[in-house]
């Protein structure tokens, strides 16, 4: 089924501004399977999964709005709801090219978070691997077998995923906070939007609450001060423990997206 209504294209794929793009991290994600196929948007699985490899979305992946911005319509790709068990999807101790705080996946026993699978195959993989800036930002992982459950099928297999290698942003009282825009049952951390995480950050950093706009377009234009930034919330990161994935050393080839 395609989509061709105005008003579900602009909800799938906004024409966000730079400060728009920031705050509104992780974007909307459909509750049901999509592809993108022979440049359209697709309700449901248009190609043979079988050779395809699946990778948990913790954050923006989850998007149709960001797939088109990391691989275009013209990439056939699937995707497929999902949930996530014993873990909950919060902000990590980073910044996104873009100005946003990223997600990462920390333990949380009991916590069933709704995210998707997108399917891939090895060309696209590296296409990924490059955006989600491999061995920078984020470390390619497998998942322990039994925490992702499809919903639409029965998935025995290895399921991989990205986690951040700084770790997560510890906010004011020490703790993760989750995103609040991805559902999930059972949790345990409290949620916070993006822009309050990101007024969270600048006010770590000395920055005022009105200044957002403006730190955000330096973050995006700066990078080197961008850079910067990631340093210093790499050094008061806070690291999981036990975590339910495992790091699969990978080389990329081509531009890292920082």
């Amino acid at each position: 089924m395609k989509y061709d209504n105005q008003e579900i294209t602009e909800e799938l794929f906004p024409n966000f501004s730079t400060f728009n793009r920031a705050i509104n991290y992780p974007y909307f994600a459909p509750n049901y399977s999509f592809s993108f196929y022979k440049g359209e948007f697709i309700k449901g699985i248009c190609d043979d999964l079988n050779n395809r490899i699946p990778i948990l979305s913790v954050g923006s992946n989850r998007s149709p709005y960001q797939l088109k911005r990391k691989f275009s319509l013209n990439q056939d790709i699937c995707v497929t709801p999902a949930i996530l068990k014993d873990s909950d999807i919060v902000y990590a101790a980073s910044l996104s090219s873009y100005g946003s705080m990223p997600a990462t996946q920390w333990p949380s026993w009991g916590t069933e978070v709704d995210l998707n699978v997108i399917w891939l195959n090895e060309e696209q993989l590296e296409i990924m691997h490059l955006s989600e800036a491999l061995g920078v930002a984020y470390d390619f992982v497998k998942l322990r077998l039994g925490t992702v459950k499809i919903k639409d099928f029965k998935y025995a297999k290895q399921i991989y995923g990205y986690v951040s290698i700084a770790g997560v942003f510890p906010f004011y009282d020490n703790k993760p906070k989750r995103l609040s825009k991805i559902n999930a049952k059972n949790v345990a951390l409290k949620s916070y939007s993006e822009k309050k995480a990101l007024l969270s950050l600048i006010h770590s950093l000395g920055i005022e609450e009105n200044k957002l706009s403006e730190w955000i377009y330096k973050v995006v234009s700066n990078k080197a001060y961008r850079v910067s930034i990631h340093e210093k919330l790499k050094s008061n990161a806070m690291k999981p423990k036990n975590p339910d994935w495992e790091i699969v050393k990978k080389s990329v080839r081509g531009n890292l997206i920082i």
